[in-house]
C-alpha cells in the first residue's frame, strides 16, 4: 500500500500533464493534433442526426442553460449551452458513425472524447488555440496511458474508450482550467469513481456506445470543475486498492505504461485514423481483402468463402453483433463488412445502407466469413492490429493476403489532402451543402494555433 508521502505512478504522470506547456510540444505532435481535431469535427456534423444524438439534444435543452458560451458542432439546433452538455452532444455525434480515431496500444478512440470536451471547456472559458492545443495533448497523453494501463482483459467486459476516456477529459479540462497538481490529482480520481462502459449494446443493437463518450466528457468536466472548488477524489484512482485496476482488470494490468517515456513517445502520434467506416477491428482485414481481391482478380461473385485468422479482442467484439440488424450494428459484423467491401471495392461511410441490410447476396456473402484465432497475431495485439484474409474461390482457387498496418495507422496515415477530402465527405454526409463553409473550416483548423479563441467551430 502507498503511503501519503509516497510518490505513485500516478502522481508522476499527472506532475507532468500539470506542467506541460504549448511551447514544449514539439511540432508534429502539434501538427497531428490538429488532423484528429479537423477528423473529429467531420464526425460530429455526420453524426448528428442519430436518434441518441437527437434525444441528447432534447435533453440539454430541458436540462441545462440555454445561454452558455459553449457550442454544437450541428449549428443548426440553435443551441448555445454549458460545456458538460455541449460536449455531451458533440462527443455522441461524433462517435455515431464509426469514423473516430483509433489509439492502438490503449484499445481506445481519444479524439471523440478529448476534444468535445476541451472544445467546449475552451470556448466557456475564451481560451487560445494554443491553450487548447496543449489541453488535448495532455487529454490524449493520460487517457492513453490509462487505457494502456487497464489492457486488454479489461477491454474484454469494458469500453476503454469510455473507462480511460473519462480520465482523459478530467486531465485535458484540469489543464484548461489551470489546476494544480493536487487539484487535477482529484480530478483524476473522481473521474475514475465514474468509470463505466460495457459492451452490452451491441448485443441488442442500442445506443450505449454514444453514452460512453458522451458521459465521460460530461463526467469529466464535472470532476474537473468539482475539484476546482474543493472537491475531493481518490489519489491513487489506477494502482490503489479497490482502485481501477483492482476492480475493473480481471487479468493483468501494465503499470509501466502510465509514466513510461513522459515527454518522449506522445499519444496522439501514435494514434490511428479510421479510413472506413466501420469497427476498427474490421479494417486491417478489409485492407487484405481489397488487395488480395485486386492482385488476384477475383471478383465479388468469385468468393466462396473467407477465413479470418484475427486476434481474440475482435472475435470477441465482432462475435456480439449477430447478423448485424441495423446500420450501426452491422459495421460490427466481420461477415457483413467484408461483404461490403467486396461488392463495393470499399467500405465508406456511404456504403453501409438500410437498403444494404436487405440485400440478399450480402447476407450470403457475410455467412461465408468464419473468424479464428490467429496466436501469432494475438501476441502481437493491441500494440500492431494486423489483419489476414483466406480466400477460396468458387473455381476451388485459394489466395492468401496479410496486412501488417492498416490504411490510417500511423505507419500507413492519411495525407492531409486525405483528411481533407474525408471532412469533406462526412459533411455532405450530414447534410452540409455549402463546401466553403467546410473549407473555412478546414483553413481554421489548419492554422489552429494563431487562433485567439476557438469559437465558430461549427458547420
Amino acid at each position: 500500500m502507498t503511503t501519503a508521502d509516497e510518490q505513485t505512478r500516478t502522481d508522476r504522470l499527472i506532475k507532468w500533464a500539470v506542467a506541460l506547456k504549448y511551447s514544449e510540444i514539439p511540432d508534429h505532435v502539434i501538427q497531428r493534433t490538429k488532423d484528429f481535431f479537423l477528423d473529429t469535427l467531420g464526425c460530429a456534423i455526420a453524426g448528428r442526426d442519430h436518434p441518441a444524438v437527437s434525444a441528447m439534444v432534447r435533453f440539454a435543452a430541458q436540462m441545462g442553460p440555454s445561454s452558455g458560451k459553449s457550442e454544437l458542432i450541428d449549428s443548426s439546433q440553435n443551441l448555445t449551452t454549458s460545456p458538460a452538455f455541449a460536449s455531451l452532444i458533440n462527443a455522441a455525434a461524433s462517435h455515431v458513425v464509426e469514423q473516430d480515431d483509433l489509439h492502438n496500444r490503449s484499445i481506445m478512440h481519444p479524439a471523440t472524447v478529448i476534444f468535445p470536451a476541451a472544445l467546449a471547456v475552451a470556448q466557456d472559458l475564451g481560451a487560445s488555440g494554443q491553450e487548447f492545443i496543449a489541453a488535448c495533448v495532455v487529454g490524449y497523453e493520460v487517457g492513453c496511458r490509462v487505457g494502456e494501463y487497464l489492457g486488454k482483459s479489461h477491454y474484454e467486459k469494458f469500453h476503454s474508450t469510455a473507462t480511460g476516456g473519462v480520465i482523459g477529459v478530467a486531465a485535458a479540462v484540469s489543464h484548461l482550467l489551470k489546476l494544480d497538481a493536487s487539484q487535477t490529482l482529484s480530478a483524476v480520481g473522481t473521474a475514475g469513481t465514474q468509470a463505466a462502459g460495457l459492451w452490452k449494446f451491441l448485443i441488442d443493437a442500442t445506443h450505449s456506445k454514444q453514452v460512453h463518450t458522451a458521459k465521460a466528457c460530461f463526467d469529466g468536466i464535472f470532476a474537473a470543475y468539482s475539484a476546482r472548488d474543493g472537491l475531493l477524489g481518490p489519489r491513487d484512482i489506477l494502482e490503489g486498492p479497490r482502485a481501477m485496476g483492482a476492480a475493473l482488470v480481471p487479468g493483468e494490468t501494465n503499470p509501466e505504461a502510465i509514466d513510461r517515456n513522459l515527454g518522449l513517445d506522445y499519444a496522439v502520434v501514435r494514434s490511428s485514423f479510421k479510413w472506413h467506416a466501420s469497427c476498427r477491428h474490421t479494417h486491417p482485414s478489409v485492407d487484405a481483402l481489397l488487395h488480395l481481391m485486386k492482385k488476384h482478380g477475383v471478383g465479388f461473385d468469385d468468393i466462396d468463402s473467407i477465413r479470418v485468422p484475427t486476434y481474440q479482442a475482435a472475435i470477441d467484439v465482432l462475435g456480439l453483433s449477430g447478423e448485424g440488424d441495423t446500420v450501426h450494428q452491422s459495421k460490427f459484423s466481420m461477415g457483413f463488412v467484408l461483404a461490403i467491401a467486396a461488392k463495393k471495392g470499399q467500405a465508406m461511410i456511404t456504403d453501409f445502407t438500410e437498403e444494404d441490410l436487405k440485400d440478399t447476396s450480402l447476407r450470403a456473402f457475410q455467412k461465408s466469413v468464419k473468424m479464428e484465432l490467429d496466436e501469432r497475431i494475438n501476441a502481437q495485439f493491441p500494440e500492431k492490429w494486423q489483419g489476414t484474409v483466406i480466400v477460396t474461390c468458387k473455381s476451388g482457387n485459394s489466395f492468401t493476403e496479410s496486412v501488417e498496418f492498416a490504411k490510417g495507422d500511423p505507419e500507413c496515415s492519411l495525407t492531409r489532402s486525405e483528411i481533407e477530402a474525408k471532412t469533406h465527405a462526412l459533411a455532405r454526409y450530414g447534410g452540409i451543402t455549402d463546401a466553403s463553409k467546410v473549407d473555412s473550416l478546414i483553413k481554421r483548423a489548419w492554422n489552429l494555433e494563431y487562433e485567439t479563441d476557438v469559437r465558430g467551430f461549427f458547420f
